[in-house]
């Protein structure tokens, strides 16, 4: 592609706008269209931007269009047709921009800017989620009403300590400041005069959980399971337990995920981004035999109830189960951790651990490209089999019947 400012006037075309190289650090190069008149391109080094360029008045005006990656050219050239009607009228569309941006309210920032332009272009769907809990259920009415060019840095010191004395968790207080970091950081990327408010205030220090189901809390957990009348909601947690995923993972789990023969589930999507091949237990695989037999759907774990068609949150029998068994402080991530800790018990390496899990660590990821399914699936069952010796039962009295 042309470097010299004569080779960078060209038809813009999707193709030749996307094969463009971007820029050096410190650099910005500017492309014309050769079509459409005053429709420029600026490329750095992290991104290309549609604008139009344009004299109104005594002033030359560059007006941000949208991201090339995000924004089509037959889409930008529209809204080029919009703009020069605009300013063909002597209007600055910059100063109806700026008004906008000087009233705008958190709320509305986050609502019009942030959830719909990062959020949902950038995230994935558990993230977005959060964002959307985060605005929703911690950051203050007082916040979401205030203008984004008037708070400051004592305003989030004070948000952040109101969250936690409101909540009483230092993880909801944490998220509700990094949710606004995020979104002064894009507001400041997206052209906003200011700095970030947020920036550099100290999070308060989060724990590491380490709670899982010790050897005499196990019989009491599996009788208790097997009191819960909701099969789906019964056979989620067990298999929670011997499995060892994530809750969202084996929530979306299909029957054509589950491979009987090679006794594996193949889980499309991870926290990671990669699928995941999750060798399984002779626990597992006979709870799982045991729920085909009455399989209504594609789902293990179908629900009428929830806009997926799959169970989301058992919140509710995973209560009471827990406060029959006098296990009030477990939690459903627990189990994971149960899980993991039960392999470390009968000796597994922390290699083997983490490619049951599937945690891609840097630090491991070597090692997990010289490991088999069998040192895998011989690691998982000995700790299903340690779990269920802990707890004196024998497999049959797990609950899992319908």
């Amino acid at each position: 592609m042309p470097t010299t400012t004569k080779e960078r006037r060209f038809n813009f075309t999707e193709a030749t706008v996307e094969s463009l190289p971007y820029a050096q650090p410190g650099q910005r190069l500017v492309y014309y269209d050769t079509t459409i008149k005053n429709l420029v391109l600026r490329v750095s080094s992290s991104n290309k931007i549609y604008y139009l360029l344009k004299k109104v008045g005594n002033r030359t005006i560059f007006h941000k269009i949208g991201d090339a990656n995000n924004t089509s050219l037959k889409n930008a050239r529209k809204r080029m047709a919009e703009l020069i009607e605009q300013t063909n009228r002597g209007e600055n569309p910059n100063d109806a921009k700026r008004k906008i941006r000087d009233s705008i309210t958190v709320q509305e920032f986050f609502d019009q800017y942030y959830f719909p332009d990062y959020s949902v272009m950038r995230k994935k769907a558990e993230s977005q989620k959060m964002d959307k809990i985060s605005m929703r259920l911690y950051v203050p009415d007082t916040i979401k009403r205030a203008t984004m060019l008037t708070l400051t840095r004592a305003d989030m010191e004070r948000m952040h300590n109101e969250i936690w004395r409101r909540t009483k968790s230092v993880y909801s207080a944490n998220r509700g400041l990094k949710l606004m970091r995020q979104m002064f950081n894009k507001a400041i990327d997206w052209g906003f005069p200011c700095t970030n408010p947020a920036a550099r205030i100290k999070l308060f220090p989060e724990n590491k959980r380490d709670r899982f189901l010790q050897p005499d809390e196990l019989s009491v957990f599996f009788q208790e399971v097997a009191k819960i009348p909701n099969a789906a909601s019964r056979n989620f947690i067990l298999l929670s337990l011997f499995m060892g995923q994530r809750r969202r993972n084996i929530q979306a789990l299909q029957w054509s995920d589950i491979n009987f023969e090679r006794r594996v589930a193949y889980i499309k999507t991870t926290k990671n981004g990669e699928p995941q091949i999750v060798p399984l237990s002779t626990q597992a695989i006979d709870l799982l035999h045991e729920m085909e037999t009455f399989k209504t759907s594609t789902w293990l774990f179908p629900s009428k109830q929830s806009r997926s068609g799959h169970l989301e949150n058992p919140q509710v029998a995973w209560r009471t189960m827990k406060e029959r068994a006098g296990l009030t402080d477990l939690r459903l991530h627990d189990l994971r951790r149960t899980f993991a800790s039960y392999q470390a018990i009968t000796g597994s390496s922390n290699e083997i651990i983490g490619k049951a899990l599937g945690d891609k660590s840097p630090a491991v990821i070597p090692i997990y490209a010289r490991l088999t399914e069998d040192p895998v699936r011989q690691s998982i069952q000995r700790a299903a089999d340690q779990m269920v010796a802990a707890a004196k039962i024998t497999p049959p009295n797990t609950g899992v019947a319908q």
